[in-house]
């Protein structure tokens, strides 16, 4: 279900407590600088598909690298980050830092890569006694915090210590706990240990972890509610902090003798995510943005982003970025101060930022449409794309205030000021593939954002997302596949948009090949041809290149999927009558925790 928000004053720590966290972690530095620390992007390479298939190797993901940077800002300075799409053979068994194993181990992971999560913690616990303090987070950890007890192995069930489901101020605020309970030269997993069975964790707000009169083999977990948010994002860690200690992409099971070097971190991370705003002002049924955000809306200021801008461009050379934002136009006025000070700002050697750097981020269309007079500044602010989360043209499945009439106007305004327009769409449960004198057909749709002027097009098939509003009421229905013959169809790999999950008339199997028509109608020979024509359009040959690497997109897509799509045609389907119960295991609340949703006060196990 849709995540509980705090209201208020009540959503944030208190302006300055995340830079006071750091500085007091700091300020021990002696005893975290010896501590080897490994932060592990985990990735599943079977869901290496459109929309992100090709561009995922050129990103370091933002939450790892984010959590990376602070570990080393609080002085932890032996740490690496590791991202295993670049490093597939990665065990954290066999990691060594300087000659030693690894004391801290964090795991980060979406739904979609849990079960890559699972066997690296699984991996870790194979050194004995020497394994590190295990600590998940990611979005996995934020929306099925309590599946990941117990995790069964051949040698019993293991499980993470403790799981995160904040961002970096509750790490930190659960290191500044364990410092006070760790005694001179001990194991980072011993003093967790102690504070764990005293209690002291309960004041933590946004973990999750074993209960003291509890065992591995009889689970009980304590959950310390909602965490709070840092408001002023310009306290969270610099972006300079994460890219300095990336792990070079190898075929190794364990580490590298350094980070990846300045100078080389541009051939591996061409582009590089940047965390600008949050928060957006509407809230749509299937969208879980609002909730884990408490409907609020933070940002950093106009000269903090700059800052990260030009020092990561002057530092590593990196010259693209995506703004990690939810809608970046969501307030007029902090967009107007975004865009004169980037485009005011100059880099060290005089030139102008907006120069030298090229950003996309994500926006409504009924937003950039409003401010549409914007445009020219965000240009000179180095503005190079925008993603528009349309959904659905003729908003028969929700209504962002977009428009045909306004795509036709606002995408080829947009291509005279040279930004790119990337559309965003949903293939929901009842849209046709074609309908003739309509834009009602997905097909349809993909033609007229092709006339439009779109460069991209990202289509996903509407599925039930943890986290929404919409989420068990869809199972409710009994129309969400739970089983495909002997195989078992979860979030872990399956709920990524590019799988037909939804029984409706139209059958799983001709709507997983919909999914992959839509796709080659925008992206096929003949539309690359087209794009090579003199149009005008000073953005011609950025569509000639979209073109091309959207073609391998979709053909790798398709590749990747027929297995599945024969599975959808011969084997027998069994469905779920209800969602997929929050835990496996007894939870209960620590003392004056704020519950992350419904879950009672005691609950009872409940069968997987």
């Amino acid at each position: 279900m849709e995540l509980n928000y705090r209201k208020g004053a009540d959503a944030f720590v208190p302006p300055g407590a995340y830079r006071n966290l750091e500085a007091n972690l700091r300020a021990g530095r002696a005893d975290w600088a010896e501590i080897p620390t490994v932060v592990l992007s985990c990735f599943n390479p079977k869901t290496r598909m459109l929309p992100f298939n090709l561009y995922d190797y050129m990103i370091f993901p933002a939450g790892g690298r984010t959590i990376a940077g602070a570990l080393l800002q609080a002085g932890f300075e032996r740490t690496r980050a590791v991202f295993q799409l670049w490093n597939p053979r990665f065990r954290p068994s066999q990691a060594r830092i300087d000659g030693r194993p690894v004391q801290l181990l964090l795991v980060s992971s979406m739904q979609i890569h849990a079960e890559s999560a699972y066997a690296a913690i699984a991996d870790a616990w194979t050194m004995g006694d020497d394994r590190p303090l295990i600590i998940a987070g990611g979005p996995n950890a934020i929306y099925e915090p309590y599946y990941f007890w117990p995790i069964d192995t051949p040698r019993g069930p293991v499980a993470p210590d403790v799981v995160c489901t904040g961002e970096a101020y509750v790490l930190l605020e659960l290191l500044t706990v364990l410092a006070a309970h760790r005694r001179k030269g001990e194991h980072l997993r011993q003093a967790f240990e102690r504070a764990r069975l005293s209690g002291a964790l309960e004041s933590v707000p946004g973990l999750v972890y074993l209960s003291p009169e509890a065992s591995l083999r009889e689970p009980v977990l304590i959950d310390t509610g909602l965490q709070r948010l840092v408001q002023h994002l310009d306290e969270m860690p610099h972006e300079v902090s994460g890219l300095s200690v990336m792990e070079p992409p190898s075929r190794r099971a364990g580490l590298g003798a350094a980070p990846i070097t300045d100078n080389r971190v541009r051939r591996h991370a061409r582009i590089c995510s940047l965390l600008v705003t949050q928060g957006c002002k509407f809230s749509c049924s299937y969208c879980p943005i609002p909730a884990v955000n408490q409907k609020t809306w933070r940002f950093r200021s106009p000269e903090g982003l700059a800052h990260e801008l030009a020092s990561v461009r002057e530092r590593f050379g990196i010259k693209f970025f995506f703004g990690t934002d939810d809608n970046f136009l969501n307030r007029r006025q902090t967009a107007v101060e975004f865009f004169e000070c980037l485009a005011k700002a100059r880099l060290a050697r005089g030139k102008k930022l907006g120069h030298q750097v090229q950003w996309g981020t994500e926006a409504t269309q009924h937003d950039t449409w409003k401010n549409r007079d914007l445009l020219p500044l965000a240009r000179k602010a180095g503005l190079g794309a925008i993603w528009f989360g349309i959904e659905d043209l003729t908003a028969e499945l929700v209504n962002k205030g977009q428009k045909p009439e306004v795509t036709a106007q606002l995408f080829p305004l947009m291509h005279r000021h040279k930004i790119l327009p990337m559309a965003m769409m949903m293939f929901h449960d009842g849209q046709p593939f074609h309908t003739p004198g309509s834009l009602y057909g997905i097909a349809d749709q993909m033609d007229f954002l092709r006339r439009a002027g779109a460069a991209s097009v990202q289509v996903t098939i509407h599925t039930p997302a943890i986290g929404t509003r919409e989420y068990e009421r869809t199972f409710a229905t009994g129309k969400v596949l739970k089983q495909l013959g002997k195989t078992a169809v979860t979030s872990a790999g399956f709920y990524d948009g590019n799988h037909s999950l939804i029984r409706s008339d139209t059958p799983h199997w001709l709507k997983q090949l919909q999914l992959l028509g839509a796709y080659f109608r925008f992206y096929n020979p003949l539309n690359l041809f087209r794009a090579c024509r003199a149009d005008g359009s000073p953005l011609r040959w950025y569509r000639v290149a979209y073109q091309a690497a959207g073609i391998i997109g979709a053909v790798r897509t398709a590749w990747k999927l027929i297995p599945y799509t024969l599975r959808l045609v011969y084997s027998k389907q069994a469905y779920h009558t209800a969602a997929p119960p929050a835990t496996r295991v007894p939870v209960r609340l620590a003392p004056g925790a704020f519950a992350r949703d419904a879950l009672v006060n005691e609950q009872p196990r409940v069968a997987a």
